[in-house]
């Protein structure tokens, strides 16, 4: 087999990520989680969307249910262990080389820390939370504006995930009681009262105050669907949103055990061009190429010297 046929073989073989321009890190998500306080079980999820450089769009979800009583103590790296067990869960069903992002826990903190693999780059991640826990998120060094991602913050009701038909006589359309704390790095927190009033009615109160702050009533992006109904939330009309945050960390802090939170961040590289690929031809293209060494070399044994 000469050089030149082995470089190019090489090549074909690589995976696209290997000779992509986006380099790994480029994008970066930090979660940092405290512990539920929400009684019983309650829902945390969190799907995280890539784009293979100039191809297909993969996601993956993490879903679990935290109870502060299945906790020993106030063990906020225990509460991470199982978020990051869950996300792995979601990411084996995919193929090694569509797995487009690393999704760590730094050793002995509450905080997963999301990043780009080389060749693919993160476009959307949503959080949605309702457990009834202190979150906070960062990017690391960079604020926000300045590396293109856009946030919004969504206040949604808990009976949208947690009611069932025939066995609720109703889903509640209002806070009970309990406040909602935004803390943005170089602001001062704001915090509300929920007693009553609908989510609507909070956000608007919200942005009042909040600097640098806007109601969206287009969502930052479009609905993702989930195989687990528990965990479609389709947007209700209106929700908080930072188009240019200048700032490196945003913690929220909703303890109205009738009320849930999505988090949503929404990187530049989801508007991105490019051919999409499709997935199911990757490996049946790679199928062809085996095919075709081994042809290769079958005909160079048996051509005369």
């Amino acid at each position: 087999m000469t050089s030149s046929f082995k470089l190019a073989l090489a090549a074909f073989l690589l995976p696209a990520a290997a000779l992509a321009a986006t380099p790994a890190g480029q994008d970066r998500l930090h979660i940092f989680n405290d512990m539920p306080t929400k009684t019983g079980d309650a829902l945390f999820s969190y799907t995280a969307e890539w784009r293979i450089d100039d191809g297909e769009l993969y996601r993956a979800t993490g879903l679990s249910f935290l109870n502060p009583a299945k906790f020993e103590g106030a063990a906020p790296t225990a509460v991470t262990k199982k978020l990051l067990t869950a996300i792995k869960d979601g990411m084996i069903q995919l193929d090694p080389n569509w797995r487009g992002m690393t999704v760590n826990q730094p050793e002995g903190q509450p905080e997963l820390a999301i990043a780009n693999r080389a060749g693919y780059a993160l476009t959307n991640i949503i959080v949605r939370d309702y457990t009834n826990q202190k979150m906070r998120y960062a990017l690391g060094d960079r604020a926000f504006g300045a590396a293109g991602v856009r946030v919004a913050v969504d206040l949604v009701y808990a009976a949208d995930v947690e009611y069932l038909e025939g066995f609720t006589s109703k889903k509640n359309q209002s806070g009970s009681h309990g406040e909602i704390e935004i803390a943005i790095d170089g602001q001062r927190p704001v915090t509300i009262k929920t007693d009553g009033k609908t989510t609507a009615e909070l956000e608007q109160e919200l942005a009042r105050q909040l600097a640098g702050s806007q109601l969206g009533v287009t969502p930052l992006f479009p609905h993702i669907v989930n195989k687990d109904t528990r965990n479609n939330k389709p947007f209700d009309g209106s929700e908080l949103q930072w188009t240019n945050l200048g700032a490196k960390a945003i913690a929220i802090n909703v303890t109205d055990p009738q009320l849930g939170v999505l988090v949503k961040f929404k990187y530049p590289n989801d508007t991105a061009g490019g051919a999409v690929a499709d997935s199911g031809l990757i490996l049946p293209l790679l199928g062809a190429a085996a095919v075709g060494v081994v042809g290769f070399l079958a005909y160079r044994r048996r051509r005369p010297a």
